[in-house]
């Protein structure tokens, strides 16, 4: 799925490509995904209306077009962002059996929202009906924003018992970290994803802090830079995230993958060992222990 600094360059790319350039057309695929909060006839309703702004907000993308309605998207694992431009809005990759939502405009680009799993959602309201959307309202703090302090990072800790992974994870409370960089935060900061937040010092809970603001600041830039379209999904700069079984940049050591509750983690077991005594020994050579690192997802994660 986007991930935080996916989405930053998405919402910047949409502001100057799409923003206030009336919809002459708008085509809808599967309907599944669609949660309707208005009474107007879905995609019909769009038609003349612009796009006024673009916002990011945690996971989400929130369209604010005319009339005071949005479009708030929520593109979860396999949904993902397209724009055409000009006069190649009706190409093939129109037509793809992953399209949901498409968006013509007068200067005849396209905006295309596909997804080929269907867990996306996308939510149509009006702008005061936006805290009705599922974890729309719920979100915690946005890591881009000056609420994000170390004081205020400080308290989410306190008193969480799982483990530093699954509250990198918590999108109640920090919005919104996804696995990649998840496991990047971690990396940079010299922790196992195992390691429990009641174990973390002080000095590591503010290392944490420093790691994710860096973390998501330099891949913000990475992104930027590269500048690719926004429906691929850069990755290549990442240090630890899809590179299981490569060594470590930092040190030679194989890189890792383990269970980490519902979800698959990637560590170097060299730059950032374990506090506490685990099913697996991961300082071991790798590939002798893959089927018990499996198994590591069924441990209680507040031992």
């Amino acid at each position: 799925m986007p991930e935080l600094p996916d989405l930053v360059h998405i919402e910047t790319v949409l502001a100057r490509t799409v923003c206030r350039l009336p919809i002459v057309d708008a085509r809808m695929g599967d309907p599944v995904v669609l949660r309707m909060m208005v009474h107007e006839p879905f995609p019909a309703l769009l038609l003349g209306k612009r796009i006024q702004a673009v916002k990011r907000v945690g996971q989400f993308l929130r369209f604010s077009l005319d009339g005071d309605l949005v479009l708030v998207v929520n593109a979860m694992l396999t949904g993902r962002y397209r724009w055409l431009a000009a006069g190649k809005g009706r190409g093939d990759k129109s037509q793809s059996k992953d399209l949901i939502l498409a968006l013509r405009f007068e200067d005849e680009s396209e905006l295309q929202y596909l997804d080929e799993t269907r867990m996306g959602k996308i939510y149509v309201a009006r702008a005061l009906e936006k805290v009705e959307i599922p974890g729309f309202s719920q979100l915690g703090v946005d890591l881009l924003s000056p609420d994000f302090t170390l004081d205020h990072f400080r308290n989410l800790l306190a008193g969480r018992r799982d483990q530093v992974r699954q509250f990198l994870l918590d999108k109640t409370a920090l919005a919104s970290i996804g696995n990649a960089y998840a496991d990047e935060i971690l990396f940079t900061a010299r922790l196992h994803p195992k390691t429990l937040c009641k174990q973390l010092a002080p000095q590591d809970a503010d290392r944490l802090f420093v790691s994710v603001q860096d973390t998501l600041t330099w891949a913000i830039r990475e992104i930027e830079t590269r500048d690719q379209p926004i429906e691929i999904k850069v990755r290549a700069f990442l240090k630890v995230r899809g590179r299981a079984g490569q060594p470590c940049t930092n040190c030679g050591t194989v890189i890792r993958r383990v269970r980490v509750g519902r979800d698959d983690a990637c560590f170097c077991p060299t730059c950032q060992p374990a506090t506490r005594k685990l099913f697996v020994d991961f300082s071991r050579l790798p590939g002798k222990a893959d089927r018990k690192d499996k198994q590591e997802g069924t441990e209680d994660p507040r031992r």
